[in-house]
């Protein structure tokens, strides 16, 4: 016969799912993107998984969110800044420019 620990049980139905850490999307930006946004992006991702190691779920979460949200302004800007280039590169080709 299994012996039940009426406290363990009860925490595990009482703990909230683990939010996602967005730690591999936060590297992927930090590489591929914007460096300084995605360095912060890395350090709120790794907070998600201290955070709730020490039970503290709402900084957990709200960790999570911010490294989501640093994620996506690190690849939104990459995304303008390659988009300004391909407008100012067929500018130029329409126009006659040089870039040199």
């Amino acid at each position: 016969m299994e012996i039940i620990d009426k406290n363990s049980v009860q925490d595990q139905k009482s703990k909230p799912t683990k939010p996602d850490n967005y730690l591999i999307w936060a590297i992927l930006s930090t590489l591929f993107c914007c460096l300084p946004l995605g360095i912060v992006a890395i350090i709120k991702a790794t907070q998600v998984d201290s955070y709730w190691a020490q039970d503290k779920y709402k900084d957990a979460y709200q960790s999570a969110a911010d490294a989501k949200r640093w994620t996506h302004i690190s690849v939104g800007l990459a995304a303008a800044g390659i988009a300004i280039y391909i407008l100012i590169v067929i500018l130029s080709v329409v126009l006659g420019l040089s870039l040199a």
